[in-house]
């Protein structure tokens, strides 16, 4: 897998190839609000390990890999958004969603997929989940976290 800083780059060329349009380094610079340097050298990067088609002043092309990973990335992102909606995390959700997607494998991702979708199958659930959590704020299992940690 790649690190996080080079999934955004894939993903905004990604998401601009979609769009039919040709890219530049210079454009997901703009786009990215980000120095050129660091977006060539992301480029490069994602050029030698076969995720896009990257050379100096011409437009950057997505390779087979770089559009399968690119599809997978966007796809985690969804499933982990919908997790955490189910579970109600609303605060440092972005953090929350980066660590669990670079740390849970593919077999973990899996069963959250399944729950997901058991779960959106079966409203119902979701109602009495959120019932739970309104009767029942304090948990057995997890001990709090001493003041000076949080």
């Amino acid at each position: 897998m790649i690190s996080t800083s080079l999934e955004m780059y894939l993903i905004e060329i990604y998401m601009q190839v979609e769009s039919d349009e040709e890219i530049t380094c210079s454009d997901i610079a703009r786009s990215l609000d980000v120095p050129i340097k660091k977006v060539i050298q992301a480029a490069q990067r994602l050029h030698y390990q076969k995720y896009i088609q990257y050379t100096t002043y011409q437009p950057i092309t997505m390779t087979k890999k770089g559009e399968k990973l690119a599809k997978y990335i966007i796809s985690k992102d969804k499933l982990l958004d919908n997790f955490l909606d189910i579970l109600q995390i609303t605060e440092n959700t972005a953090l929350e969603k980066e660590t669990m997607g670079q740390y849970l494998s593919y077999e973990a991702l899996s069963q959250i997929e399944q729950f997901v979708t058991f779960v959106n199958s079966y409203p119902e659930i979701l109602n009495r989940y959120k019932l739970y959590l309104k009767k029942n704020s304090a948990t057995s299992i997890l001990e709090p976290i001493p003041e000076e940690e949080r």
